[in-house]
């Protein structure tokens, strides 16, 4: 099952436009408002603001909140950001595309350095 991110579904129940009517309206497939309902898929910002204006429900109570609690991974990962920085490691490499151009694209070690640490520093807290 997936994880609940929208509560889309409940909206639509409470509403007394079809999920057909919905689908028209916003120019989609109705499998896609299904897989919106079943949180397997999520709609883009646009197109929830979109649902929210037809619906008539304020963007906030589509969402599904996510409570979180204060870890210091913010402050840390900055602090790992400028460690790695000093240590030389580039933000940035260059790599040729599927069509032979060079173009910069996020370091893939650096990606990789902070997301570890984010995890192992996670890992700490427990």
């Amino acid at each position: 099952m997936s994880k609940k991110i929208n509560n889309i579904k409940e909206a639509i129940k409470e509403s007394p436009l079809q999920v057909i009517a919905l689908a028209l309206y916003l120019d989609v497939d109705d499998t896609t408002i299904s897989k919106w309902n079943s949180n397997t898929a999520q709609p883009s910002l646009k197109r929830l603001n979109e649902v929210g204006e037809v619906l008539e429900v304020d963007n906030r109570n589509l969402i599904q909140s996510v409570p979180r609690e204060s870890s210091g991974l913010a402050s840390a990962l900055q602090k790992e950001y400028k460690r790695l920085l000093t240590e030389g490691m580039p933000t940035k490499i260059k790599l040729p595309n599927n069509h032979g151009e060079i173009k910069e694209v996020n370091n893939p070690d650096f990606v990789k350095a902070l997301q570890k640490f984010a995890v192992d520093y996670k890992k700490k807290l427990k």
